[in-house]
């Protein structure tokens, strides 16, 4: 008798940890510190959501949300209701939100009343099909709480299906939403739950799923009460309860392993600390925003969708299907901060649908040609499976632009990887999409042409067909240097020989396509005679942050665009406010892109425009704080601060916007993995005390690098943990007039010889540059640390002084950096702001100032512009001279 009792015991012991006290709730488990949290008062209708592989939550800080588990859509308008005693009348979660606590692995919306305060804490497990709600309640008086929810079961768009149908299954205390095929079945329920709504079994109803949770005072102040939606596809009902309870009988572990998956996710990646906190926690966010566009469809396998946000009663969730372009745009960063499994297996995805005779778009007839074979997706419906998304949309392969971004990115991961491997495996499809653009060279210019071949920039207006456009004409001429560097590495000579001479016919039409010299600016697109459209835009930087145009058109052109024309505080519109076509809400035509402002700031940075450059990167970061939390919306208004009422609200290239800029312009770090050899070329402000990069792998090799600013200049320390030695090209990038005095280099904290020529391979020269005082270091880094300390001369250098931002429905008012010119020992900075205005610039090394012309001298630079009109924008020039 005594050994069933024990096994009784036993299983009583289980249920009193998973049910413990009353059926229905989880004994508590605390919840671990983070410090890239994210919290503020709750904002009711701002946007919030958790994102795993298989699963999507989305809704508004209210708590109401809809339900993805890829491609499905179960439920929307999921909120909860609150009802005190033997009352009647609704207590709305949305009236009484207070609070919002964000973090990668989950989000807690804080509701109090008088009476009761519920914390709803909410997590998508990164693996799972399902969504866990932990409701933390106190109360003083009897409590019910409501779920309420519509059923939906709707694939994502185009697709559309009948015979929905839910019901409540009381064995599971939950609801069974599904359609006749049974192609999907999901539940949503708790197990403190009671049914409150009977749904007609044949159809959905038009009126909300409620189930009700009640709760007395005293009863689950050491409990969570779990809600959980849990879904599986193509498999029975008994499989989905299995899941079902699966989740709830796991509930802390799911919390913790998400904990883990995000912490190991951050620290096996590129870190980097600045003196300035928000960029830091920018920098871990945009990591995790970016490494989150990867979605797992169990039909067509692990790609990247655009980004994310809200369908209501329609099938589009934001952009979360597959997009070609966006992936490679944003592998662009997630290589740079080195989540090289994440874009391998995004560009694997892309190689499937590539174009091939027949395949994915079936021919017509056995005879017809193909001549796009090569060419790579543009996008991809989640849905493609329950229709025949190539063969009866015709979305699929409708850009240009896709297929030389693809070349660029695969030859980005492998510059950086040093994976050879994948590159002779992947070497096929790259032939196939550069012949492809070879193919779209209709006039033999060197340049692909998107007549015939699809859109580029633009989607839609008064430019959409041009003949050619800057924007994809710079993809393609990168994506040649990429097959040069590429065909060598593979040893194919015919086409690195033939790729060579492509760069160079390539380069020459760039310029004089698009080189407008009566405007002085380089146009955006062109017609097939010739005609060059004569506007003002900032797309022609995508070819200056590649270094493919004239050196001094390029700064002709970017001292032009940094003006009030195209700079905001939160952003680079699309157009000139002066163009007859400017609309401040025009998705093409004056809308600010936080994607165009990643080629604007990293195009400042990489032809040293600093100042301008850091005004940028700053104008776009403040977005990832000031809408939803942790996410970056897609677009805004070109007149005022405010996200576009179609913008989506979760978008990656938004997320590059900043982290491009960030990495590859603001710190200037690339790698050349194939060479053991590490770029660093950093435009760091002289305010900042110190910059630490850490997890830099190349290689098998793992680098750390701290940059510091010094009363004497600066000095850089590199660590390096692994067991070969490395080449460092290192340029940093000083104010104006700096002049480098001496170099002093140490390894594992000895002197090294004086001759720099020999003692680690050092050697310097200055840069010739307009802008900025450049110096090109190239020294050799062996296992151990190595130091180099520089000497640098006394002058006065400017710094943008506060992360000052432009809240959200405020006009563009902020001071813009056009440009500085050295003449002499006589710096001049020309800026622009309102007429009237007050603004401030800081100085490092103030009590170097001999003179001053244009402002005033007291801690900063204090100068008020000189226009007197209110509300328009006047340039005006400083002048410092410095002591001898």
């Amino acid at each position: 008798m005594k050994k069933p009792l024990l096994v009784f015991g036993l299983i009583l012991l289980l249920l009193s940890n998973i049910y413990p006290q009353s059926v229905g709730s989880i004994k508590k488990f605390e919840l671990k510190e983070n410090n890239i949290r994210l919290s503020r008062v709750a904002q009711p209708t701002q946007y919030f959501d958790k994102i795993g592989r298989k699963t999507a939550l989305m809704g508004f800080e209210d708590g109401s949300f809809e339900m993805w588990i890829w491609p499905w859509k179960p439920l929307r308008n999921f909120e909860l209701l609150f009802f005190l005693g033997s009352s009647t009348t609704s207590i709305k979660a949305k009236d009484i939100v207070r609070r919002i606590d964000v973090t990668p692995e989950a989000t807690t919306l804080t509701f109090v009343y008088e009476s009761f305060t519920v914390k709803a804490i909410i997590m998508v497990p990164v693996g799972e099909r399902g969504a866990i709600i932990l409701l933390d309640v106190f109360t003083t008086e009897p409590l019910t709480i409501i779920p309420s929810f519509l059923p939906v079961m709707q694939p994502q768009w185009p697709a559309g299906i009948g015979g929905q149908y839910s019901y409540w299954d009381d064995n599971v205390k939950a609801y069974v939403i599904s359609e006749g095929q049974r192609r999907a079945i999901f539940l949503c329920g708790s197990p403190a739950g009671k049914m409150m709504t009977a749904p007609p079994a044949h159809m959905f109803a038009d009126n909300p799923l409620q189930f009700k949770i009640e709760i007395k005072p005293g009863e689950s102040e050491d409990y969570f009460i779990p809600i959980v939606i849990a879904g599986v596809l193509g498999a029975k009902y008994d499989s989905l309860k299995t899941y079902y309870n699966y989740l709830l009988q796991n509930v802390e572990e799911l919390y913790k392993s998400n904990y883990k998956y995000y912490s190991d996710f951050l620290s096996s990646t590129l870190s980097v600390i600045t003196p300035v906190e928000k960029l830091n926690l920018a920098f871990s966010w945009g990591k995790i925003i970016l490494h989150n566009l990867m979605v797992y469809n169990q039909s067509l396998g692990n790609g990247m969708v655009a980004g994310y946000g809200l369908s209501g009663g329609g099938g589009r969730p934001g952009f979360s299907w597959f997009f070609g372009g966006d992936t490679f745009i944003n592998s662009l960063p997630i290589i740079s901060f080195q989540d090289f499994p994440t874009v391998k297996d995004a560009l694997k995805f892309t190689q499937k649908w590539q174009r091939q005779d027949d395949f994915p778009i079936r021919k017509k007839s056995p005879d017809e040609i193909n001549n796009d074979v090569g060419k790579i997706a543009h996008e991809l419906s989640q849905s493609e499976g329950l229709v025949d998304w190539w063969n009866d949309y015709h979305y699929g392969y409708n850009h240009a632009d896709t297929t030389p971004w693809y070349i660029v990115s695969i030859g980005n991961y492998y510059r950086h990887s040093g994976d050879l491997q994948f590159i002779k495996e992947s070497w096929n499809s790259i032939k196939q999409a550069y012949y492809w653009c070879l193919r779209k060279d209709s006039d033999n210019d060197g340049l692909m042409d998107l007549k015939g071949a699809g859109l580029g920039a633009l989607e839609f207006g008064k430019y959409v067909h041009m003949y050619a456009d800057m924007y994809t004409s710079a993809i393609w001429t990168q994506a040649i240097k990429e097959v040069v560097n590429m065909s060598e590495a593979m040893g194919d000579n015919e086409l690195n020989s033939q790729s060579k001479d492509q760069l160079k016919k390539a380069l020459i039409a760039l310029e004089k396509k698009f080189w407008m010299d009566k405007l002085g600016l380089y146009s955006h697109a062109a017609s097939e005679e010739g005609q060059q459209v004569e506007e003002k835009t900032p797309w022609s930087t995508i070819a200056m942050k590649w270094d493919l145009l004239d050196k001094d058109h390029t700064l002709k052109c970017l001292e032009s665009y940094n003006d009030n024309e195209l700079c905001t505080d939160w952003g680079v519109r699309s157009l000139s406010i002066n163009s007859e076509l400017f609309d401040p809400v025009n998705y093409n035509y004056g809308a600010v892109w936080p994607f165009i402002s990643s080629l604007f700031a990293t195009a400042q940075f990489k032809h040293n425009f600093n100042l301008a450059g850091y005004n940028t990167l700053l104008a776009t970061v403040q977005h990832m704080f000031d809408y939803g939390l942790g996410v970056m919306p897609e677009v805004f208004s070109g007149r005022i601060n405010s996200k576009l009422a179609e913008a989506y609200h979760d978008q990656g290239f938004s997320a590059t916007g900043f982290m491009e800029p960030f990495l590859r312009g603001l710190l200037g770090i690339e790698l050349d993995a194939p060479n053991n050899t590490i770029m660093f070329e950093p435009h760091i402000p002289p305010d900042w005390t110190k910059v630490e990069i850490g997890n830099l792998l190349i290689n098998k090799d793992n680098i750390a690098i701290t940059y510091q600013n010094e009363v004497s200049g600066r000095k850089l320390i590199i660590n390096n943990t692994g067991e070969d030695t490395l080449k460092l090209l290192f340029q940093p990038s000083f104010g104006l007039g700096v002049i480098v005095n001496d170099t002093k280099a140490s390894y594992n904290s000895k002197i090294v010889d004086d001759s720099l020529e020999v003692a680690l391979g050092i050697n310097y020269e200055k840069v010739e540059d307009s802008k900025a005082s450049v110096y090109k270091f190239e020294l050799d880094i062996p296992p151990g640390q190595t130091t180099l300390k520089i000497s640098l001369n006394q002058i006065p250098e400017l710094y943008i002084k506060t992360l000052e931002e432009t809240g959200p429905g405020q006009k563009n008012k902020g001071l813009k950096i056009i440009s500085q010119k050295l003449e002499g020992n006589k710096l001049t900075t020309t800026v622009e702001g309102l007429g009237s205005a007050q603004y401030e610039l800081g100085v490092f090394g103030g009590k170097y100032i001999k003179k001053l012309e244009g402002s005033e001298f007291d801690i900063g630079l204090q100068f008020k512009i000189s226009g007197k009109e209110k509300g328009k924008f006047y340039k005006q020039d400083i002048i410092i001279e410095f002591k001898d």
